[in-house]
């Protein structure tokens, strides 16, 4: 029985439902007995005792269900930050306003989608006469982009308890689900120690060997002669090397793929996701480091990030590139090096972040030929984890066997394209999803180093 008024709905709360069952039960066994037993006394005694109650019943549900009427609804507040990462549990707090004069408890449940996982919803809260009241619940976003959340429903139950009123209660809230920048928040801790090898990242020791003078110090044993400042230790009376620092004020511009085939999955994240948290974790080094950035996507949304520097263009990549996703189109290679050379006419360092397949790599190579002609490129191909896996299973069978060798055949496919890139003076990287944004951010700064930009 549902009864609807003003967008409400009532129906009959489950105390109500059970206390019904158990009427009829017990009168159907009554009923029972006096047939079985033949005793017509004890019939009429189920019977007016039945109609009795029924009668009683039926006028306190009628009265309970003016009253549920006649309640005013509460009013919901929600409490959420404006931004959270991907996959990462987050706190929603709720804070219920009211105008019930004695304690009553309400259900709220959040109307989300499936986009989105929850924890401890439905919410049971206590209300208090002359207070509001508050209750969390968590959620995590299971994609990038806005999450809107839009209403509370909420439950109240009748004086009496024989009714519930269900109804909405419009709380706007939008969210913006950002990558998981997590990692990012890792290096800023633990660069001020240079323990770079806890995430990945691999430091060359290397003094005084860059391209940019930064200062003069006391000559060290280990120093080369070509660091001794003549001038400066002729003044002094000691040696006095030079000391460098890597070159600053070079652009780095990645090439992001976000056509169908980075839709793949390894693990909870599909390609195109890696390729986004090896984009925003070069991107904090590199800002950090002096070096502008800017990035553009194919095969779906083509956006446009402009190089800039500074550290704070990193909320610009951030805001640029959290709702973006992949589309079902074939990405066109060739296409996307040429925009990029007309948005970008400066020298940079192209990272170009894709997964081929064997169809694929005459049309990389030529979009590699062309982008190379102003710019130092590197190819950062993801190799897709099931791959790998087929040749870890036991040949036992003729089918096994071919899965084995059409594996090798297609990893060998791989190295040959990527031979062909290295040839050409670009350099390359063939790797497993959850290997790119360290291997991606090492390149980085060996081609930073080498000072071949």
């Amino acid at each position: 029985m549902f009864f609807r008024r003003k967008h409400a709905f009532i129906r009959p709360s489950p105390f109500f439902l059970k206390a019904a069952i158990y009427t009829f039960a017990i009168a159907a066994i009554g009923f029972g007995l006096g047939h079985y037993l033949a005793l017509p006394l004890l019939i009429e005694w189920v019977h007016w005792g039945l109609m009795s109650l029924l009668f009683v019943a039926g006028a306190l549900s009628l009265v309970d269900l003016i009253s549920v009427n006649a309640q005013a609804k509460v009013e919901c507040e929600r409490i959420v930050a404006g931004s959270v990462s991907v996959s990462r549990w987050f706190d929603v707090q709720v804070r219920v306003h009211h105008h019930f004069t004695r304690p009553k408890i309400i259900w709220l449940f959040d109307d989300i989608d499936a986009r989105v996982d929850y924890q401890h919803l439905p919410l049971a809260v206590t209300l208090f006469p002359n207070r509001f009241s508050q209750a969390t619940f968590r959620l995590r976003a299971k994609e990038r982009g806005v999450l809107d959340l839009a209403a509370f429903s909420v439950r109240t139950p009748s004086p009496l308890n024989f009714w519930q009123r269900e109804y909405k209660c419009p709380v706007q809230s939008s969210i913006k689900v950002y990558p998981d920048f997590s990692a990012m928040t890792a290096y800023s801790i633990l660069a001020t120690d240079n323990h770079f090898s806890q995430l990945g990242i691999k430091r060359r020791p290397r003094r005084g060997e860059g391209l940019e003078f930064n200062q003069l110090r006391d000559y060290r044993i280990g120093d080369s002669l070509r660091q001794i400042d003549w001038n400066a230790t002729s003044r002094r009376n000691k040696l006095i090397s030079r000391e460098y620092q890597d070159e600053r004020d070079q652009q780095i511009v990645f090439l992001v793929d976000s056509g169908r085939r980075m839709r793949a999955k390894d693990d909870e994240l599909n390609h195109f996701d890696h390729a986004l948290h090896a984009t925003l974790m070069v991107s904090y080094i590199a800002l950090r480091q002096g070096d502008s950035v800017g990035v553009l996507s194919f095969g779906g949304d083509s956006r446009w990030l402009a190089p800039q520097k500074g550290p704070a263009n990193m909320k610009v990549i951030l805001n640029g590139l959290f709702d973006l996703h992949t589309s079902n189109n074939a990405p066109d290679y060739v296409s996307a090096a040429e925009s990029l050379i007309q948005l970008q006419p400066k020298r940079s360092l192209v990272i170009f972040v894709t997964n081929t397949r064997d169809e694929d790599v005459d049309e990389v190579v030529m979009a590699v030929e062309l982008l190379r002609k102003k710019h130092l490129v590197l190819v950062a191909n993801i190799r897709e984890l099931i791959v790998e896996r087929m040749l870890e299973l036991p040949i036992d069978s003729i089918k096994h066997a071919l899965s084995y060798a059409a594996a090798n055949h297609y990893l060998n496919s791989r190295r040959e394209a990527q031979r062909k890139t290295l040839a050409k003076g670009v350099f390359s990287i063939d790797c497993l999803a959850k290997e790119l944004p360290a291997r991606v951010t090492n390149s980085y700064l060996e081609i930073k180093r080498a000072g071949v930009l």
